[in-house]
C-alpha cells in the first residue's frame, strides 16, 4: 500500500469565490427578512400553530445560541396577530360564599370596562348613598319611627308605673340600663334603707310581695317593648333598604342595560345590588378598620368587595397574546393568591388573587425555558396539570404542601386554551420523554434546530443577508465584500466542514460586534479583513490563558514533546481540550513497551481510572486488530502496556487508537517512527482508519508546537480521508503548507500511517500466511516467531531433563 502524499493546499481550507459575492459591501446586501437552515423546525412550529387540538404543545431542541427563541417569538408572534383576540377572565365577589369567588368570562376587552365601570358606580354611590340619607323626607319618616317607639314605650311604661303606685312603689331607671321598684312612702318618696329596715315585718313582706308582682308585670312589658324595638328596627331597616334602592337603582339600571347580554354579569349586578342595600352601613360610615383588605390593598379605590379583579384582558385589534416567561415559577405560572397583613391580621379575599403567565397567555401562546421551568419545585407539576385539565385552578402552594388546614380561597377554574412551547436541548427532552409519562401527551410535537445548514453558493448568498441584517439590526460599520467572505469562512470553521455553515447567530452576532469595534478602534469607516481578523485573533487571545502556558511547557521542555527525530515505540498523538470558551488541539506523548506475555494489551489510563469507556474500546479494538495480523495460527507471545505520557486527567474517545496501534507495531519490530509527524484516527478491527472530531484544532495544536521548536519542512500530521471535508485550517497554517514547511497527509487504512510514521512498508501476507522480511509486519513476524521458537524450545529442554532423572 502506497504512502499518500501531502494534501493539496485547495483542500486545506475551502475559501469564498469573489464572483459570488458581487456587491462591494453589506450596505448594498438586502437584509435578511426570514429564518434560514431551519425548515424542519419551521414546519414543525406551523404544524402545532395550526393544530389547535389539546396536547400539540412544542418542544423546540437545539443547542444554545441557534435564535430557537427569536424564531418562535417571529412566528407564533406574527400567527398570533392573525388570530382572534381571546376572551377576558376576571374574578368578582361571591357575596353569598366569600371563598368561592366567580370566575367571569367576558368578550376582548370587556372584563377592564367591568372594572372601570364597577369603580365608576362604586365612586357615584359614595356621594348618591349619603345624599339620600341626609334628604328632609328620610329624615322626618325615621323620626316618626322613633317617635312611634318612644310613645308606645313610654305609654307601657308609664301604665306600669300606675300599677306600681298601687302598691306604693315607684319604678326607677337604674344605670347601666334596666328598670327597678322602690317602697315609697305616703308623700312617694323612697324609704331610706335605715327606715326601711324599721319597718314592722308585716309592711316590709307587703312591699316585697307587691314587687315580686310588679317585676313579672316589668318582665312582660320589657318582652313586649322588645318586640316594639325589633319592629321599629325592621321599619327603619326597611325605610333604609327602599332610599337605598332609590339611591342606586337608576345607576344599577343604566350597569345592566349596557351588559344585558352578559348573563353573568347580570346575575352579579343583582348579588352586588342586594349587598348594597344589606350593607349600607359602608357608605355611611367611614370606619378605618371596617376593611382592612381595602385599607392595606395598593388598589384601595373602592372597597375591596366590590373590585372586579381582572386576570387577562386583550385588545380586539392586537390578535391573540404571546407572552414569554422567564421566572416560570409555579406561582408565576399559575397565578396564585396573595395574603395581608394589617394591625396584627393576615387576611385575604378574592382582589388579591394574581394572575400567572397562563392567564395572561390564555388563549395565544406562552414561551418557556425547560432548564428554568425544571429547576422551580412544583412548577412543571402544575403546568401539567393546567394542560391535562384545560383549565387553571388557583390553590396555594402552602396549602397543598403543609397540613396545618389554614383557610384559604377556593375560586371557580378558569377555562384554558394555550399553545406552550418550551426550550430545552436534547438530553432534556428525551429524559422527560423517558421517565414522565405525561410528557408525550402533552408535547406531541417536537421541533428539532439545525445546528449547521449545507455550505452552497444560494446559502452563503442567505448568510451575507443575514450578516446585512445584523448589521443593520445593531448599527454597526457596513462589511467589506473582503471581510464578509472571511465572515462566512469562519461560520465554515464554526460548522467544522468546508460544505457547511454555523447556524448560532450568537457567535455570529458576536463576531460581527467585535469586529465592529476593532474597526472603529482603528479608525476605519468599514469593516475589513484585518478587522474580523482581530476580533478572531483577539477573542482567542483573552481565553489562551492555559493554552499558552501549555505551549510554555512543551517549549521548556517541562512537557516532553519531540518534533525531530526517531524513537521506537513513541508517537504524537493529537487531544482536545476544551475549558470554557477555550477549545485547542494539545499534542500528547502516546508510548508503548513491549515484553513476554500471552498477547493481552494493558491499557495504564484505564487501570488507573483516567480511561474513559469508549478509550479503553479503541485499546481493545486495536488489540483485536493485532491478534487478527500476528495470531491467526497461535496466540503472541508478548504482552504490551500503553500509556499517555504526562498526561494527569482523564482521557476518552478512541481518536488516539491509530497512534496507539503504531507506538505498539514500532516497539514490536523495534522499528522507529518518525518525530516530526503527530498522527490522529481511530480505527475498526480491520485496520481501516475512521474520522475523528475537532481536527483543525488537532493539526493546529500541533503545528503551534512545531513553530515553537522551529519548523524543518518535514514536520506533518496524518488525518483520515474522511477528515478532509472538515479542514477549515487558520490561514497561518495553509501558508506554511503551502511553502513546504507543514503537511496534512489523509490515510484510510492503518497501513498507510505506518508507511508516513516509520517509513517502511506494513507488508502484505502471501499465500503461506508470512509477511516479506523487508517490511515491518515481516520484521514482527520473525520477531514472534524467534520468541515461540525460544518459548517452546525451553519447554522441550526442562521435559528431557525430568525424563533422565526418572530413568
Amino acid at each position: 500500500m502506497q504512502a499518500p502524499k501531502p494534501l493539496a493546499v485547495s483542500r486545506l481550507k475551502k475559501r469564498c469565490i469573489k464572483k459570488n459575492f458581487p456587491q462591494d459591501h453589506t450596505g448594498q446586501i438586502k437584509a435578511l427578512d426570514r429564518f434560514i437552515g431551519q425548515q424542519r423546525a419551521e414546519q414543525a412550529v406551523r404544524f402545532a400553530i395550526a393544530v389547535p387540538r389539546k396536547g400539540y404543545n412544542l418542544f423546540a431542541v437545539g443547542e444554545n445560541g441557534l435564535g430557537k427563541r427569536t424564531m418562535l417569538k417571529r412566528f407564533l408572534s406574527s400567527h398570533a396577530e392573525q388570530m382572534t383576540s381571546p376572551h377576558d377572565w376576571c374574578y368578582v365577589n361571591n357575596f353569598e360564599s366569600p371563598r368561592h369567588p366567580w370566575a367571569l368570562q367576558l368578550p376582548t376587552g370587556m372584563a377592564l370596562q367591568l372594572k372601570k365601570d364597577m369603580e365608576a358606580l362604586i365612586k357615584e354611590l359614595r356621594q348618591a348613598i349619603p345624599a339620600a340619607f341626609e334628604q328632609e323626607a328620610f329624615a322626618e319618616k325615621a323620626e316618626m319611627i322613633r317617635e312611634d317607639f318612644s310613645e308606645e314605650q313610654e305609654a307601657m311604661l308609664k301604665d306600669v308605673a300606675a300599677k306600681a303606685s298601687e302598691f306604693q312603689l315607684k319604678l326607677v331607671l337604674q344605670n347601666p340600663g334596666g328598670y327597678s321598684f322602690m317602697p315609697v312612702d305616703e308623700e312617694e318618696e323612697p324609704y331610706p334603707v335605715k327606715e326601711f329596715n324599721n319597718l314592722p315585718d308585716a309592711e316590709r313582706e307587703k312591699f316585697k310581695a307587691g314587687i315580686e308582682l310588679m317585676e313579672k308585670e316589668l318582665r312582660a312589658a320589657l318582652r313586649e317593648l322588645a318586640l316594639l324595638e325589633k319592629s321599629s328596627r325592621e321599619k327603619q331597616q326597611e325605610l333604609n333598604e327602599k332610599i337605598t334602592l332609590t339611591a342606586i337603582q337608576h345607576w344599577l339600571v343604566e350597569l345592566k342595560d349596557k351588559y344585558q347580554q352578559q348573563t353573568r354579569v347580570l346575575e352579579y349586578l343583582d348579588a352586588v345590588q342586594k349587598d348594597l342595600v344589606e350593607n349600607v352601613e359602608i357608605f355611611l360610615e367611614e370606619d378605618e378598620n371596617a376593611d382592612a383588605v381595602t385599607r392595606a390593598s395598593p388598589d384601595h379605590k373602592i372597597p375591596a368587595r366590590y373590585q372586579v379583579n381582572v386576570m387577562n384582558s386583550g385588545d380586539p385589534e392586537q390578535g391573540a397574546p404571546l407572552i414569554i416567561e422567564d421566572m416560570p415559577t409555579h406561582n408565576n405560572l399559575v397565578g396564585h393568591v396573595e395574603n395581608i397583613t394589617y394591625m396584627g391580621t393576615v387576611a385575604t379575599d378574592f382582589s388579591l388573587i394574581r394572575p400567572g403567565a397562563l392567564h395572561r397567555a390564555n388563549g395565544g401562546f406562552l414561551i418557556l425555558d425547560a432548564g428554568k421551568l425544571l429547576q422551580q419545585p412544583y412548577a412543571w407539576d402544575g403546568l401539567k396539570l393546567a394542560l391535562r385539565t384545560g383549565c387553571l385552578r388557583i390553590d396555594t402552594l402552602e396549602k397543598q404542601l403543609t397540613l396545618s388546614g389554614s383557610v384559604s380561597l377556593e375560586p371557580e377554574p378558569v377555562d384554558l386554551n394555550v399553545t406552550v412551547a418550551v426550550l430545552g436541548d436534547a438530553e432534556q427532552y428525551y429524559l422527560l420523554q423517558q421517565y414522565d409519562p405525561d410528557f408525550s401527551e402533552l408535547f406531541k410535537v417536537l421541533a428539532e434546530f439545525e445546528s449547521t445548514m449545507p455550505r452552497d453558493r444560494e446559502n452563503q448568498g442567505l448568510y451575507a443577508r443575514l450578516i446585512s441584517s445584523m448589521v443593520a439590526q445593531d448599527g454597526l460599520l457596513n462589511l467589506d465584500r473582503a471581510a464578509i467572505m472571511a465572515v462566512i469562512e469562519q461560520g465554515a470553521r464554526e460548522a467544522g466542514h468546508q460544505d457547511k455553515l454555523s447556524l448560532n447567530a450568537a457567535d455570529l452576532n458576536h463576531l460581527l460586534r467585535e469586529s465592529d469595534y476593532w474597526a472603529r478602534a482603528n479608525q476605519k469607516k468599514i469593516v475589513d479583513v484585518a478587522a474580523v481578523q482581530q476580533a478572531i485573533d483577539s477573542r482567542e487571545y483573552r481565553s489562551g490563558l492555559i493554552k499558552e502556558q501549555m505551549f510554555e511547557s512543551i517549549r521548556d521542555g517541562v512537557v516532553l514533546i519531540d518534533t525531530e527525530g526517531e524513537k521506537v515505540g513513541q508517537v504524537n498523538g493529537l487531544t482536545v481540550l476544551r475549558i470554557g470558551e477555550s477549545e485547542f488541539g494539545q499534542p500528547s506523548r502516546i508510548s508503548a513497551r513491549v515484553h513476554y506475555g500471552h498477547g493481552e494489551v494493558l491499557d495504564i489510563e484505564r487501570s488507573v481510572q483516567l480511561g474513559g469507556a469508549i478509550h479503553s474500546k479503541g485499546v481493545m479494538i486495536l488489540a483485536g486488530y493485532l491478534s487478527a495480523v500476528f495470531g491467526r495460527d497461535e496466540a503472541i507471545p508478548v504482552a504490551a502496556s500503553l500509556v499517555f505520557e504526562q498526561s494527569y486527567h482523564g482521557v476518552d474517545g478512541d481518536s488516539a487508537s491509530l497512534g496507539e496501534l503504531v507506538a505498539l507495531l514500532s516497539a514490536m519490530s523495534d522499528v522507529p517512527v518518525k518525530q516530526e509527524l503527530a498522527v490522529t484516527g481511530s480505527i475498526n478491527q480491520f485496520g481501516e482508519v475512521q474520522p475523528v472530531g475537532g481536527v483543525n484544532e488537532k493539526i493546529e495544536g500541533f503545528f503551534d508546537v512545531c513553530v515553537s521548536t522551529g519548523l524543518t519542512g518535514d514536520q506533518g500530521v496524518i488525518i483520515p480521508v474522511q477528515n478532509i471535508e472538515n479542514l477549515m485550517l487558520k490561514d497561518e497554517v495553509v501558508k506554511a503548507c503551502k511553502e513546504g514547511q507543514f503537511a496534512i497527509y489523509a490515510v484510510g487504512h492503518s497501513d498507510q500511517a505506518v508507511k508516513l510514521m516509520t517509513g517502511m512498508p506494513a507488508g502484505q501476507i502471501n499465500d503461506k500466511g508470512r509477511y516479506a522480511s523487508n517490511t515491518l509486519y515481516g520484521k514482527i513476524q520473525l520477531r514472534l516467531a524467534k520468541l515461540r521458537k525460544d518459548v517452546h524450545g525451553g519447554k522441550k529442554k526442562k521435559k528431557s531433563k525430568k525424563g533422565s532423572k526418572r530413568s
